[in-house]
């Protein structure tokens, strides 16, 4: 049985009930860590980001429209506070992909080409993950995955960005993408929104959004049993995709 949450006069939480609410979800993130295998990071080079580049394309791109069908659900059942949420962040992610699209073009690639070729695995199933919980009976499950991969991309910082932009090659503007989804962009405000839409549910809401969280962090912490791609595998992999 759903929550009927959000069907009469809105709750306003105070800043209390906020930080309790961003104290749980931190921490139900937090909680995946120690059960992820560690993984073994290739040192970056323009290939690897342009593998990377299609995970970020395919998690953008999976966003506004999977949003906008929660936004349907939620408000068929008169949740009126996640309704909300879901068609806000629906708009507020709407083009993210087409800067992933530019970032490949930059580095020299035919980025449709690439993003249908190349479909790494951790980003295929996170998006997988979203289309269940957004399909399912109860699809307050995409709040909890949604705050997950915001709250992480907050981790992302200017040096992070610096670090990439220098094994690219001089004068490559490839990290749009990620500049809007890192520290300094928009990921930031939509946490801080969402702490709030979540502070205005039930318990029994909270808890689930909680697990939802968890599940999305261990998915993005998990690496590939064999490894990740070599980057001779990865040039292979998208030298079809060049631009000539």
């Amino acid at each position: 049985m759903l929550d009927a949450t959000s069907t009469t006069t809105p709750y306003h939480p105070g800043d209390s009930d906020v930080a309790r609410v961003r104290t749980l979800l931190d921490r139900a993130v937090a909680s995946a860590f120690p059960h992820a295998r560690p993984a073994e990071v290739p040192p970056l080079t323009a290939t690897r980001w342009a593998f990377r580049l299609a995970g970020l394309y395919h998690l953008t791109h999976s966003t506004p429209a999977r949003l906008e069908l929660a936004a349907e659900r939620f408000a068929a059942v008169g949740r009126k506070v996640l309704a909300k949420w879901a068609r806000e962040r629906a708009r507020e992610g709407s083009d993210h992909d087409l800067l992933a699209l530019r970032d490949l073009r930059d580095l020299g690639y035919d980025p449709v080409r690439v993003v249908e070729r190349v479909r790494p695995a951790t980003a295929m199933r996170m998006v997988e993950y979203f289309e269940r919980s957004v399909r399912a009976f109860d699809p307050i499950g995409c709040v909890g995955y949604a705050y997950t991969v915001e709250r992480l991309a907050m981790t992302v910082c200017e040096p992070d960005i610096r670090a990439i932009e220098a094994v690219l090659p001089p004068g490559t503007r490839a990290t749009r993408c990620l500049r809007v989804h890192g520290a300094a962009g928009s990921d930031g405000d939509h946490v801080a929104d969402t702490l709030v839409a979540v502070a205005r549910l039930t318990p029994g809401e909270r808890a689930r959004i909680a697990e939802a969280a968890r599940d999305t962090a261990v998915l993005c912490s998990t690496p590939e049993p064999a490894g990740p791609p070599s980057d001779a595998a990865l040039a292979e992999l998208l030298a079809p995709c060049r631009l000539h």
